[in-house]
């Protein structure tokens, strides 16, 4: 969309390469338990790859804290983006912008759990596959808002902005929600490892990989999303197709 109506756009380079560069963190994070589990056969290899997810969650988690710190404290500065201010007056007060969140948490969090059942039973009258549902279906409906988001900005030709809020949500599922869970599923007794399966690691690694080659030198232009929106459609093929 930003192609369309400018020839070519520019973007915040270190803005960029901290979060594509956690990205390929999260996405190595994926390989190494997949390649342990394929290579190491038996119990050995279920309890191997269980240890080494909790370790590799508990060092995803204290790389994103220190992202955070870097961000935010230490090299702020470099994540100023042009045209937009940092220090504006705000319109509400510390109190209602936490009961705005919380409100807001719990109904997307209901909306999240009624979009779940619907799909569900969608797929059944459909013969969808749950994979599909899960890497392609929800993924695009849940975070429709936030697409339309990025996409409008950009066309607009705020492009620090739209990759802010592309790759940023990318980060946040990849090194923080991801890890958690993995925490979260230790605490209560329960196996959860990053071990996804081949299809979905590769498909994870590739995605990463073309993000990082067509943004790396901190422009882009339409040609350059009409290859990526090529790349997800190969993939939302192979995840329809997959039994």
């Amino acid at each position: 969309m930003g192609g369309i109506h400018y020839k070519e756009q520019s973007f915040n380079e270190t803005q960029f390469g901290s979060n594509s560069s956690l990205l390929l963190l999260s996405v190595i994070t994926l390989v190494v338990p997949t390649v342990y589990h394929l290579t190491v056969s038996g119990d050995a290899g279920d309890t191997g790859v269980t240890d080494l997810s909790r370790a590799a969650a508990i060092i995803l988690l204290t790389i994103y804290m220190l992202f955070l710190l870097f961000q935010l404290r230490t090299h702020s500065e470099l994540f100023a983006t042009d045209g937009t201010h940092e220090h504006e007056e705000s319109s509400m007060s510390m109190r209602e912008a936490i009961i705005l969140l919380v409100v807001s948490t719990i109904l997307v969090s209901w909306m999240a759990e009624i979009l779940v059942h619907s799909l569900e039973e969608a797929a059944d009258d459909v013969n969808m596959s749950h994979l599909f549902i899960g890497v392609i279906l929800l993924p695009m409906f849940g975070n429709a808002a936030e697409h339309f988001t990025a996409v409008s900005v950009a066309a607009k030709n705020k492009m620090d902005l739209s990759f802010a809020i592309a790759i940023g949500s990318s980060t946040q599922i990849a090194v923080f929600v991801a890890p958690l869970m993995v925490i979260i599923a230790w605490a209560l007794g329960l196996p959860l490892t990053f071990e996804f399966g081949l299809l979905e690691t590769v498909a994870a690694f590739l995605a990463v990989l073309i993000a990082n080659a067509i943004a790396s030198d901190g422009k882009s232009n339409w040609l350059e999303g009409a290859m990526l929106l090529g790349t997800y459609a190969v993939l939302a093929l192979a995840f329809w197709f997959h039994p």
